[in-house]
C-alpha cells in the first residue's frame, strides 16, 4: 500500500435551494464548496461541530454553524 495520500471523488445530491445556501456560506469564508463540506465533515466526526438540537446553548448553536 503506497503511504501517498490522494483524494477520492465522492458525489453528493442537493436540492437546489440548499446548494444556493451551500455557495453563499462557503464564499462568506472564503472557501471552495468542496472544502467547505469537507472541513464541516471533519468537525463532526471530530466532536467539534454540535447540532444545536443537543445543547440549546447560543455558543452550541455558533459551533453548529462553524461560526466558532
Amino acid at each position: 500500500m503506497s503511504d501517498k495520500r490522494s483524494k477520492v471523488p465522492v458525489t453528493i445530491r442537493f436540492d437546489p435551494e440548499l446548494l444556493e445556501f451551500l455557495k453563499e456560506e462557503a464564499e462568506k469564508r472564503g472557501e471552495t464548496i468542496s472544502n467547505y463540506i469537507r472541513s464541516s465533515a471533519v468537525m463532526r466526526l471530530t466532536g467539534e461541530l454540535v447540532p444545536a438540537e443537543r445543547d440549546n446553548t447560543k455558543n452550541a448553536y455558533l459551533r453548529s454553524r462553524g461560526i466558532r
